[in-house]
């Protein structure tokens, strides 16, 4: 799944400085989070409510685990250029650096929260908890201004 980031975010990052499309880019990342992990979520359940299709469900939830991990972790550094770009030049530092802060408050909140999904609602509690966080993330990459690329 690393490899596979890795290799998505220097090619998103490539593929948006050619295009000037960041702020598409990154609503598309969103949206294609939520459905990944929504799907990931129905299968778990599926599984565990259709124990004979488990030898078939059991690679097809593994193979989408790696697809929606790849794909929420492909677009970081494209979401950090877009923030310096809006930011300016005068307060990138700032702005990064504030963005940094919260994504490191979720990596010490996100642990923390795992367990109690698993006991109230397991695997497809968390898996569906990741779609709306993502789902409530989309909205955050405006769309550009009417007539202009993003930078």
């Amino acid at each position: 799944m690393q490899i596979g980031a890795m290799v998505m975010r220097v090619w998103s990052g490539r593929f948006t400085d050619r295009r000037g499309n960041r702020r598409s880019f990154l609503r598309l990342c969103s949206a294609l989070s939520v459905i990944a992990f929504a799907a990931l979520g129905l299968l778990v359940l599926a599984s565990a409510a259709m124990s004979e299709w488990q030898p078939i469900l059991s690679p097809a939830i593994l193979g989408l685990l790696v697809v929606a991990g790849v794909c929420v972790s492909s677009w970081h550094g494209v979401a950090y250029t877009e923030l310096a770009t809006l930011a300016g030049a005068n307060h990138a530092g700032t702005a990064l650096g504030l963005a940094n802060s919260f994504v490191f408050i979720v990596f010490f909140l996100v642990p923390i929260a795992i367990p109690g999904l698993l006991v109230f609602w397991s695997w497809t509690g968390v898996w569906l908890a990741a779609a709306f966080c993502a789902l409530i993330a989309w909205p955050i990459f405006l769309r550009p201004e009417h007539g202009r690329k993003s930078a």
